[in-house]
């Protein structure tokens, strides 16, 4: 039968089961994790869009003369140069997303002038042609010493990088799918600074240059957040539930 406490109303305790247990000890502090780090995502993208927006407005400076430990106290800097393109040797950012089209990025080498060194100049986005064996033709530059204006930004990073993505194909225009500066030097060989600089949208030797998109939107990640949160109430919910359970005496 089962026991009644004073008024006919059943006694409850709570009793989970070990398997219950073992599952709420995994799941719950897992999306508690993953929700407290959507929020810290969301806190990065809001700083870097403030980055953006206050190094936006500061005067352009000669790329000779900036030096930084960290290409975070560099990125968004807008910059000037003077040197020359280096059109035979190009390389093609693969899978590189405008709108819903694939494409390339490319990247040219700039020779700074009165150095050994080059920078990587992002002249935009280009779509794929119908087969990846037919590569764009990107030899459409300025000729001569001419001066760039851009913006620094770090070179293109993938979440998940397969071996060898940091290597550029054989041939030119070369294609890379993770650009490392000490390996694209090696291939040029000379040094190569370690970022690129994206391309004034008003410059001439350009492709597509929707710079605008590297804005973040936090929202997203705050809307994650939410969802792993009530992922983990529903966990906490569930385990209550159906760890309560009447006593039968």
């Amino acid at each position: 039968m089962t026991r009644r406490a004073r008024g006919g109303l059943p006694n409850y305790s709570f009793k989970p089961s070990f398997q219950s247990v073992g599952l709420f000890v995994i799941f719950f502090p897992l999306f508690m994790v993953l929700g407290f780090w959507q929020l810290q995502r969301a806190d990065e993208r809001t700083a870097i869009n403030a980055q953006l927006d206050a190094r936006s407005q500061e005067p352009a400076v000669a790329l000779g003369g900036v030096l930084a430990e960290d290409i975070e106290d560099l990125r968004f800097q807008p910059v000037v140069a003077e040197g020359q393109y280096d059109g035979d040797h190009q390389f093609l950012l693969d899978n590189q997303l405008q709108g819903q089209m694939v494409g390339y990025h490319v990247l040219t080498p700039f020779r700074l002038s009165g150095t050994n060194r080059a920078v990587l100049i992002n002249r935009g986005w280009l779509p794929l042609e119908t087969s990846r064996e037919k590569l764009p033709d990107i030899h459409q530059l300025p000729s001569g010493v001419i001066r760039v204006a851009g913006r620094i930004d770090r070179l293109h990073r993938v979440g998940f990088r397969l071996e060898g993505a940091d290597i550029p194909t054989a041939g030119w225009p070369a294609v890379v799918q993770a650009p490392d500066a000490d390996k694209i030097g090696q291939r040029l060989g000379y040094p190569v600074l370690p970022y690129q600089v994206l391309l004034d949208p008003a410059a001439e030797g350009g492709y597509s240059r929707l710079w605008h998109s590297v804005r973040l939107d936090p929202g997203k990640n705050r809307g994650y957040a939410l969802q792993w949160f009530l992922f983990a109430a529903l966990a906490a919910f569930f385990f209550v539930r159906h760890g309560i359970q009447s006593d039968v005496g």
